[in-house]
């Protein structure tokens, strides 16, 4: 790997970076830009701009073991993926909480913790410059029991938004929000006028700005969100329907069957396009089953009488995959 221009190669400073996070402060000037810049949540975290070089970054890190015992750690668990001068991986923290912050835990001291996130490091002249996190900060303060807490103070406007409506009107309302959101992070007013079947790939996110929009959506709707959100759920579209069903909490005995191939149409315009040849014939061949097994006929025409609408729902879902994530 080639080393960056008048310092530490790039594999050198990912793994300074880690030894950073598990204790070894005394190497935070030799790695870190002195003009560092820090992109992080809101919620939890202090003020960016106080961490602007190594000796700062290495004291937020030592506040933030300060409530964990000494064999806590961060290992990578996916990666790290170099491109250009920018790296990228997932790690994983395990440690044991012995008091401190968040101020607002309810747990016992020695209770054990695990939580996740994703780092991504911006190099330059053979130092980090620049850094952004998205992590399970929720799930851990699930953990230390301060869920209720947090989701006060994020005050999530969300769920608020879609109090009262329909399936269709509340994704209309997710698929507006995150086609918002993506259009502020772009500095893109088109974005908010698409149509939510285009990939967020192709609308312009790039893994920068989809780790913004998953800190803001997390922020937002009060969930655990994945943080690989935006490759799961590829669309606006699709996000939107996988938000509104963690958001509305229905289960499958209170959905409408017909909605499975409801979120299907939503989207044939991307599966029509090039390079879908081969899922189209599957899926075709699928719904061409699915209509045989349903076609009206003495036995089947009883089965589906007498079929809830959870059981067809299941049906669908056998099917075509989960419901939650074709959108």
């Amino acid at each position: 790997m080639s080393r960056t221009t008048g310092g530490h190669s790039p594999q050198e400073l990912w793994d300074a970076w880690n030894r950073l996070w598990n204790g070894d402060y005394a190497i935070a000037d030799d790695y870190v830009s002195r003009t560092m810049r820090v992109n992080i949540p809101e919620f939890g975290m202090p003020d960016p701009a106080t961490l602007s070089d190594g000796p700062r970054i290495a004291a937020w890190i030592a506040a933030f073991r300060s409530s964990y015992d000494d064999d806590a750690a961060i290992t990578g668990e996916l990666g790290p993926f170099f491109v250009g001068d920018y790296a990228i991986g997932r790690w994983v923290f395990r440690g044991t909480w012995t008091g401190g912050r968040p101020a607002i835990a309810t747990v016992a001291p020695g209770t054990e913790v695990t939580f996740r996130g994703v780092d991504i490091l911006r190099f330059e002249d053979g130092r980090i410059a620049e850094y952004w996190l998205t992590d399970d900060q929720l799930d851990l303060y699930a953990q230390l029991g301060a869920v209720a807490d947090v989701g006060q103070a994020q005050q999530a406007a969300l769920p608020a938004r879609l109090s009262g409506l329909g399936p269709d009107d509340g994704r209309a309302v997710l698929v507006e929000r995150v086609l918002d959101l993506a259009a502020e992070l772009l500095e893109d007013e088109k974005v908010s006028t698409a149509l939510g079947i285009e990939t967020f790939l192709s609308l312009g996110l790039d893994s920068l700005s989809a780790v913004e929009l998953h800190n803001r959506l997390q922020q937002e709707t009060g969930l655990r969100l994945p943080a690989t959100m935006t490759f799961d759920f590829p669309t606006p579209q699709s996000l939107a329907g996988y938000l509104w069903t963690r958001l509305d909490g229905k289960s499958a005995d209170s959905a409408d069957p017909l909605d499975a191939l409801a979120r299907l149409e939503e989207l044939a315009p991307v599966l029509a396009g090039p390079g879908q040849e081969a899922l189209r014939a599957e899926i075709g061949e699928r719904l061409g089953s699915l209509a045989k097994y349903l076609a009206p006929g003495p036995a089947a025409q009883e089965q589906i009488e007498e079929a809830s609408a959870a059981e067809l729902f299941a049906y669908l879902d056998s099917r075509l995959g989960p419901a939650e994530h074709s959108g």
